[in-house]
């Protein structure tokens, strides 16, 4: 009884946060009519880019996970800090130190990986969104900041027309559900089961909102100041 009630704010997590995201589509939308009709504010019609084909989604979500060094680097780098925070036995060789390392690098790789494959090709293909990032037209650094996050949320359709990011939901959800599969659980720490899916679920989010206003929408800008 306790398990289930403990469980069940993360329960609540994933519905709750859908009718944000349509909530918050409903609310984008009246703004978006207001500049040309289903284009982006301060976009003319021209200035859309082109709509993916279902292939074509799925093409760039494969290289996006598979032929890019930034998944590998970060799925190593991550597996780190988690053997660092975790409990060390007495015991353990570096030998062993280096296999658990390797083996947490290899499972956080799968999960990333899933999720770009499914969040950004297959359900995109499936339910005719857009994954590509929208930078803002906003030249405000709070305003840009709050439209990099709420893109987590909300995303343009093949039509270019604004709705709830039903595509980027359902990839992670799938990716968290998935890593089930091969993690396993270690002393203090519960990977295995409906509420650590749902924290997998929770912390996908958290980082593409955190990509999104930091690399996406001040990644170019960041790029260049240094590059003068």
């Amino acid at each position: 009884m306790l398990k289930v009630r403990l469980a069940l704010p993360h329960a609540l997590l994933a519905p709750a946060l859908l009718l944000f995201a349509v909530a918050m589509a409903n609310a984008q939308a009246p703004a978006d009519k207001t500049q040309t009709p289903n284009a982006a504010p301060g976009q003319s019609q021209a200035a859309r880019p082109t709509p993916l084909t279902a292939g074509r989604k799925i093409e760039r979500s494969f290289r996006s996970a598979f032929l890019r060094p930034t998944p590998y680097l970060l799925s190593a780098f991550t597996a780190g800090v988690t053997q660092w925070r975790e409990h060390r036995p007495p015991n353990k060789t570096r030998g062993d130190d280096f296999a658990d390392w390797g083996s947490r690098a290899a499972r956080n790789f799968a999960t990333s990986s899933a999720s770009t494959l499914f969040a950004e090709g297959f359900y995109p293909a499936l339910f005719h969104q857009d994954p590509r990032y929208e930078r803002s037209q906003q030249k405000s650094f709070a305003r840009r900041a709050l439209h990099a996050a709420s893109r987590v949320f909300v995303t343009r359709g093949d039509d270019w027309r604004l709705e709830p990011n039903y595509s980027l939901f359902a990839g992670e959800m799938t990716a968290s559900a998935l890593s089930n599969v091969w993690e396993h659980n270690t002393p203090g720490h519960d990977r295995i089961g409906a509420d650590a899916t749902l924290r997998r679920f929770a912390g996908m989010l958290a980082t593409d909102m955190l990509t999104n206003v930091v690399f996406r929408e001040f990644g170019p800008d960041i790029k260049k100041i240094f590059r003068h």
